[in-house]
């Protein structure tokens, strides 16, 4: 058994339930060594961790304290953003802003444990209308950092105990065929009976932002194991109309993009034997981890713009439709754009990404023909 099957095998023995996946005896240090690394990767090491222990497959050596750690370290993490949690959702009541959780603050009941599904922050969508006002209410009530700054969708805040939160003021991800019905998220949402500004997403919806986001993650480089995993731990536990989720994807033109999601979905965690696309997607997951590589992502970015000029243009002068998310005075005032797009340039500056960007265009560079073309091809087959 390789390192890929002993992860899927493992996740499914926690995921799943699976009562009857196949006995292991022991595992060598190296055996641990290479699983280890394959689930840091996609952080779901504390998934294995537990599948592990609980198998009597640790002895006493630093692979497997590395592996309990993390296990400690996610359950920890996950009280810490709970907390956190039902601490901003109790300000924003008491402040009357109307917001709706997203992602993980969601999902995680939905797990057979709530640590097994972690977060690197807290996803809550506010209307745009708020940001000042729940920013405020957040340094001044509970002693939140922030600088104010937007970005594509969001707002970022730290708490005094190292939390982040994402403050939402849209949930689109610079795609047109997505964007359009994403804006819409307020119309598909409605109040939770016993908070008076908590909103939630229907259950379809939910669904389909799920989706919509792993579309993004997959052209930007790769979206790693666990959004399959929230995949299909929605998919059995949610209870959504599947019919209204495929009218979703559809049009945004990403249903067949689902239909593959759910193949790779059943090859790993139901059973099914590969076909070649699913192989080819599953190489190109796990290859890039959580967030994919800076490789993939310009690999795609060339096969979708069409060369090297093209996609190192793109870098540089962002669409004014994406612009003015960043800068909502262009809402009002078009003519500030190339003003606005010198100021991206100084805060990239300002950031510290210039060797980010050196090293990116480097990467460019590199880049063969062949590659981009292969490309192309892959993300037609899938669905994109």
């Amino acid at each position: 058994m390789n390192t890929t099957e002993l992860l899927f095998l493992l996740i499914r023995s926690e995921i799943c339930g699976n009562k009857n996946e196949a006995i292991i005896e022991s595992l060598s240090e190296n055996d641990l060594k290479s699983l280890f690394r394959l689930a840091k990767a996609h952080d779901i090491s504390h998934i294995v961790s537990s599948a592990l222990e609980k198998r009597g497959l640790f002895s006493n050596d630093e692979v497997s304290r590395r592996f309990q750690r993390e296990q400690m370290i996610s359950v920890y993490r996950s009280e810490q953003l709970k907390y956190a949690f039902n601490e901003i959702c109790a300000l924003f009541e008491n402040e009357k802003i109307p917001y709706i959780p997203l992602k993980g603050s969601v999902l995680r009941s939905y797990y057979p444990e709530e640590w097994m599904r972690t977060s690197c922050d807290i996803d809550i969508l506010i209307r745009d209308e708020d940001i000042k006002r729940a920013a405020d209410a957040l340094t001044q009530r509970l002693d939140y950092q922030t600088d104010y700054r937007r970005n594509y969708h969001d707002t970022s805040l730290h708490s005094p105990n190292g939390v982040h939160l994402e403050l939402h003021f849209n949930i689109k991800e610079n795609m047109r065929n997505i964007d359009t019905l994403l804006s819409e998220v307020w119309e598909h949402s409605r109040r939770e009976k016993d908070d008076a500004f908590r909103y939630e997403l229907t259950k379809e919806f939910f669904v389909f932002h799920h989706i919509a986001h792993m579309s993004y993650h997959f052209i930007n480089g790769g979206c790693g194991v666990r959004p399959f995993i929230d995949l299909f731990i929605m998919k059995n536990n949610i209870g959504y109309d599947e019919r209204t989720v495929r009218d979703y994807c559809r049009q945004c033109d990403i249903e067949d993009f689902y239909n593959n999601l759910l193949n790779l979905t059943d090859v790993w965690f139901g059973g099914d034997e590969h076909t070649p696309l699913t192989q080819r997607i599953e190489d190109y997951i796990l290859q890039g981890g959580v967030y994919g590589t800076l490789e993939n992502k310009v690999i795609v970015s060339q096969s979708i713009r069409g060369g090297k000029l093209k996609y190192v243009l793109s870098r540089f002068f962002m669409p004014y439709e994406a612009l003015k998310n960043y800068y909502p005075v262009l809402n009002k005032h078009k003519w500030l754009f190339p003003f606005m797009q010198i100021r991206r340039w100084i805060r990239f500056l300002l950031k510290g990404k210039f060797k980010k960007g050196i090293r990116e265009i480097r990467v460019n560079q590199r880049v063969e023909k062949s590659q981009t073309e292969k490309m192309r091809d892959f993300l037609k087959e899938v669905g994109l």
